[in-house]
């Protein structure tokens, strides 16, 4: 709708007032009318138009805190700890363009600083809190930030892993500076006035293929997306939100964004496992949950009551596209309204994309009555200009033929800060390269098949690790993670064969070899690679997950890099096919064979 038309509608709108803390539908259609709204202003523009500045919004769920022990924020509570920060950075001295680390693991706060610093058109640097001191000092160097606030835990270990770098203009315990009184004056002008191009925050990626890397997103385009979910995410008088999402990553920023403009309460949680969330489902009662597909699957392991779901309408998931298996367990749940009554089941936002896409940019709906799986991610959003399949030499593929997925979209980040090089190469023929193997079908529905970084080369061609553990969460719902990889083949060096590290649900007591050969059976019943070895992995050698819950796929591929090159399993539980047992004993033969022949020799 042209902004003169939604104008002229605005002026025919009767005001209306959909809760206490939520906003009426004139309100909405005014913040979505308005040009300058962007993410450095959101507030803001919130402010103007909230209809009761006092009514209760977000609520800080503590670790290991119940319903008790909630600490609640309004807007008016948003607008003085604000300004408060505000006040407290402009007197370090932090100015327009300066970066500033924030590492803390308390979600509110990390908000809170992400609103401060763009007031003084500063650049926040979020951190996730899992991420290394150490890795983060390296990180924060290279973005030469000026300062950091970090939780007083970690203080220490950071700045020794600075001490190669230059030195921070200021540091502070996140502690120590929520008890500090207000400092000194506010700039002259405040807040900030953004324009389109202006960083507005330097977000990290998840480190699946390495250091993390530093995607810059602008006030225009980081807000993109986000518009017409003004008017679409679900915010209803009795609707709530359970934010999954870690606060410090961008998607959990976009969601708290999201909750103040259309005042929906919302839940914050500072952990993303299953059991916790869970539990807190089972009191808050949210319409709304939003996490990586890593929560919803520890969730549903340990056997999520249906009644701590009873009020859920959407799920709503990003980064990695979901399995099947965990979508159609979730969308039996919670209810939906059908012909003006509840039905039951709910539905199911599941949405592709990455730090750099600004927002999931290819999104899937599921319900109790749909049945677009086999990892179909859907269709672009609307705000994607073009999306398009491409092969190694940047020529356009047609439909199924799999490749590399690309996307032409105003939301794309505005690069990775300092990296021109990393940057120019994300790009091919005006498109940027999301990462990942797919096809788009005749109906201009896209799959998602792997991470370009994880396609194992076999004897036999390439093999997608995503869409065989598609096929082991359906054939064994014991099994609440798993990273198929590729390690060496004994048979082809140069090649590599599939195996899968395996998480199992606490108390399981099936072996490797059980679980192997159910797999197997499985994915020959698909028509797909069957698996060389599976180990189950726990203990020192869980598999290891990136610093937002993503399987770093990498460090399993190194760790089992030479599993069936030996029978030395390390007391692991391991289980090969007969096939690589054979192998084995074979090359275990032609090493001990010289040396026999050269002990008789000596005889």
């Amino acid at each position: 709708m042209k902004l003169r038309s939604l104008q002229r509608y605005l002026a025919s709108v009767p005001r209306m007032h959909f809760g206490r803390s939520h906003r009426g539908l004139r309100a909405r259609l005014e913040l979505l009318a308005t040009r300058q709204l962007g993410a450095g202003d959101f507030l803001w523009h919130a402010l103007e138009r909230g209809q009761d500045h006092d009514a209760p919004l977000f609520h800080h769920l503590p670790p290991g805190g119940g319903p008790d022990d909630l600490v609640v924020y309004s807007l008016a509570t948003l607008r003085d700890q604000t300004e408060r920060y505000a006040r407290w950075y402009h007197n370090a001295g932090v100015t327009h363009g300066d970066r500033v680390g924030v590492f803390t693991r308390n979600g509110m706060a990390s908000f809170v600083h992400f609103l401060a610093l763009n007031s003084l058109g500063a650049i926040p640097a979020v951190i996730n809190p899992n991420m290394v001191p150490d890795t983060a000092a390296k990180y924060l160097s290279r973005l030469d930030a000026v300062g950091v606030v970090v939780d007083a835990d970690k203080l220490g270990p950071l700045l020794n892993g600075m001490a190669d770098a230059r030195p921070f203009r200021f540091t502070a315990s996140q502690e120590a500076m929520h008890a500090a009184p207000p400092a000194g004056p506010l700039p002259g002008v405040y807040p900030y006035r953004h324009g389109d191009r202006d960083p507005v925050l330097i977000s990290h990626s998840s480190g699946t293929t390495g250091m993390p890397k530093a995607a810059t997103f602008g006030h225009r385009q980081f807000f993109a997306g986000k518009r017409p979910r003004i008017m679409t995410l679900p915010s209803g008088p009795d609707d709530k939100m359970l934010l999954a999402f870690p606060a410090s990553h961008s998607s959990g920023y976009s969601y708290m964004m999201m909750a103040t403009l259309i005042g929906l309460p919302t839940l914050v949680m500072e952990s993303q496992d299953g059991a916790t969330v869970a539990e807190a489902m089972r009191w808050w009662k949210p319409s709304v949950v939003t996490g990586f597909p890593i929560t919803f699957t520890e969730m549903l392991a340990l056997g999520l009551e249906p009644s701590a779901a009873s009020n859920v309408t959407t799920w709503i998931s990003t980064a990695d596209a979901s399995h099947e298996a965990h979508v159609r367990e979730l969308v039996r749940l919670g209810r939906h309204r059908e012909n003006g009554s509840w039905r039951p089941g709910s539905h199911y936002l599941d949405g592709l994309g990455a730090s750099e896409m600004g927002m999931a940019l290819f999104l899937n709906i599921h319900g109790p009555k749909t049945n677009a799986y086999n990892r179909c991610v859907g269709y672009p959003e609307p705000i994607v200009e073009d999306a398009v399949v491409f092969d190694e030499d940047g020529r356009e593929l047609g439909p199924n033929q799999v490749g590399y997925l690309a996307v032409h979209t105003p939301t794309v980040t505005l690069g990775y800060w300092g990296n021109h090089e990393l940057t120019h190469k994300s790009i091919r023929n005006g498109y940027w390269l999301t990462g990942d193997i797919g096809y788009k079908d005749d109906k201009g529905r896209f799959y998602h098949y792997d991470r370009t970084t994880d396609v194992i080369t076999t004897r036999r061609g390439p093999v997608y690790s995503l869409t065989l553990e598609e096929e082991i969460f359906k054939a064994c719902r014991a099994v609440v993670d798993c990273a198929v990889v590729g390690v060496v083949d004994p048979v082809e060096p140069t090649s590599f064969a599939p195996i899968a590290a395996l998480r199992l649900i606490d108390g399981s007591d099936l072996t490797a070899e059980e679980l192997l050969t159910r797999i197997n059976r499985a994915l020959r019943a698909a028509g797909k690679h069957e698996l060389a070895a599976t180990v189950i992995s726990k203990g020192d050698t869980k598999i290891p997950l990136g610093v937002t819950g993503k399987v770093l796929k990498r460090e399993v591929r190194a760790q089992f890099a030479q599993l069936l090159l030996t029978d030395e399993d390390g007391g692991l539980d391991v289980a090969r096919t007969r096939t690589e047992q054979s192998i084995l004993r074979e090359l275990s033969a032609s090493v001990e064979t010289p040396q026999e022949e050269r002990a008789t020799s000596a005889a």
